[in-house]
């Protein structure tokens, strides 16, 4: 069988869907090394650059396409549906979409990953690139033969807005980077802590600036506990992705932080590679995750393989994920309530014990090398082999 995923993903600093794309390829090859794999891109600046970005894996098929993206998506194959997927790549049984846009097809199945809809539901907190998927997210899905998701949630939100049914739709879980299982190095940890300017004690959160993550409460909250005598530092880990977005949201907390004082407290750690995350997240008291909207949230559970206990909002997708090992925000746009339930935590150590003892059974449900046997099965039932 020949698969062709997008990899778009790629040609960026790898955030969310970046990691999915290559851990589910790596995982994918594992599971059936006769499935012929490959991935591909549509981009006039950036195509050419896919060989050399692409994972190591091989006899992995790259085809970087130096083409208009946004105007084959968005104006020419809407209105002319050619040259085809087999046109551009050659033969291939499955098209798996994993970044939302897909061409044509002539005789190939469609499969696509829709990670979550926070474009629909967020509109103004957007880039102008991110908000074009609203354009052709519906005829992206009609076009599929199956459709995954990393979340229930997300299932259901795709339900609700009338996009999928639940005849289409199937539930694939990710999995953790192997990186968080192997065993931990503290000098190793220290030096990559060094790297990064910080110090313990500290407080942690991971994923980009992207409004929905609810930074700017994790800010105020961080200063009340400052206020009333926290050593820890605050470790903003991560960044990237978003293009201007992401320069004007880290331009907006860093003047935050200014503004109260708390410059030498607040850490931005910028992009990490995913080699060092462990490392940062093992020296790290908590992991606060206050965002207001996941399909699936990887960060709880990254921490939680670490042995870190995570104090998270009890919102969209996040609950599904991490079960009973988390402590939760009921409402995460109130810094006092961040702030009691990030002190609760810090100050009772059998609750952090308990915590860290379910955080790493829960961590445990998620493989990649579960995700890859389901999505296996969806390309051999939408094959019909």
């Amino acid at each position: 069988m020949k698969v062709f995923l997008d990899g778009t993903p790629f040609l960026i600093e790898k955030t969310g869907i970046g990691h999915y794309t290559e851990n589910l390829l790596l995982a994918l090859r594992r599971a059936d090394p006769q499935l012929q794999l490959g991935i591909y891109t549509i981009s006039l600046r950036r195509g050419h650059r896919l060989a050399r970005l692409a994972p190591s894996l091989p006899d992995l098929r790259v085809k970087g396409l130096n083409l208009p993206a946004n105007f084959l998506y968005y104006a020419w194959w809407p209105r002319f549906g050619r040259p085809s997927a087999e046109d551009l790549v050659g033969p291939l049984d499955i098209l798996h979409a994993v970044n939302y846009q897909a061409p044509p097809l002539r005789q190939a199945r469609l499969v696509a990953t829709i990670h979550d809809v926070n474009f629909l539901r967020f509109p103004d907190m957007q880039s102008r690139g991110i908000n074009r998927f609203r354009l052709t997210l519906r005829s992206l899905v009609e076009r599929s033969a199956a459709v995954l998701t990393d979340s229930e949630f997300t299932a259901r939100e795709l339900e609700e807005l009338g996009l999928a049914g639940p005849e289409r739709l199937r539930v694939v879980y990710p999995g953790l980077h192997p990186a968080f299982s192997r065993p931990p190095d503290e000098a190793r940890a220290e030096e990559v802590r060094r790297r990064f300017g910080l110090q313990q004690p500290y407080l942690a959160y991971v994923g980009n600036l992207h409004p929905r993550k609810n930074l700017a409460t994790l800010v105020e909250a961080y200063a009340l506990l400052r206020r009333e005598g926290l050593p820890h530092r605050l470790a903003i880990i991560g960044g990237g992705g978003l293009g201007q977005l992401h320069d004007r949201e880290y331009r907006k907390l860093l003047a935050r932080v200014e503004e109260i004082g708390l410059q030498e407290a607040v850490v931005f750690t910028g992009y990490v590679e995913d080699e060092g995350l462990p490392d940062l997240l093992c020296g790290a008291e908590a992991l606060v995750f206050p965002s207001l909207y996941e399909g699936f949230g990887l960060p709880p559970l990254e921490a939680m393989a670490c042995g870190v206990p995570v104090v998270a909002s009890r919102r969209a997708s996040i609950p599904e994920v991490t079960g009973e090992a988390a402590l939760y925000l009921e409402d995460p746009a109130d810094p006092a309530e961040m702030a009691g339930k990030v002190a609760q935590l810090l100050a009772d150590e059998k609750l952090r014990e308990e915590l860290v003892r379910r955080g790493r059974e829960r961590a445990r449900i998620f493989t990649w090398e579960e995700a890859a046997r389901r999505v296996l099965e969806v390309y051999r039932e939408v094959a019909g082999t």
